[in-house]
C-alpha cells in the first residue's frame, strides 16, 4: 500500500515542517527499511523529489538524523544541494564533512549524520 505523502512547494519549505516533527523525540525509532519508514507523518514531495526526514535510534543509544530523496535520474550531487536547502533551517551544512550518503537498491539516496552528541542514556 502506498503512502500518500503532502506537497511542499520548496525544500526548504520541506524542510521546516519535516524537520519539526523528525527531530521531536515523540517520533523516534529504531531504523526501519525505507518503505516501512516512509509516512504522511515524515515524508513531503517537492516537484518530482519525495523527501523524508527521521531520527533513528540504535540498539546503543546512539541518534542518527536520516533525510533521504528519490527521484527520476536524481543524482548523489543533486540530493546534496537538497539536503543543503532542506536542513538550512536547522542545520550549518559543511560540505563533505558531517553527512555520509548511502544508496539502497530502490533507489533512495539517504544522508545521515549523528544528531545528539553523546550517547543517550536510560
Amino acid at each position: 500500500m502506498r503512502t500518500t505523502v503532502q506537497s511542499a512547494g520548496t525544500m526548504e519549505e520541506a524542510g521546516g515542517a519535516l524537520l519539526d516533527r523528525a527531530l521531536d523525540p515523540k517520533s523516534w525509532a529504531l531504523p526501519a527499511p525505507t518503505a516501512q519508514r516512509v509516512s504522511s507523518d515524515n515524508a513531503c514531495m517537492v516537484g518530482p523529489v519525495q523527501v523524508c526526514a527521521a531520527v533513528d535510534v540504535m540498539p546503543t543509544l546512539d541518534t542518527f538524523i536520516r533525510v533521504s530523496f528519490r527521484g527520476p535520474e536524481l543524482t548523489p550531487m543533486q540530493a546534496a544541494e537538497y539536503l543543503e536547502q532542506f536542513t538550512a533551517c536547522r542545520f550549518p551544512f559543511v560540505r563533505n564533512a558531517e553527512w555520509l550518503v548511502e544508496i539502497d537498491s530502490r533507489k533512495w539516496i539517504h544522508f545521515s549524520r549523528r544528531y545528539t552528541p553523546a550517547t543517550l542514556e536510560a
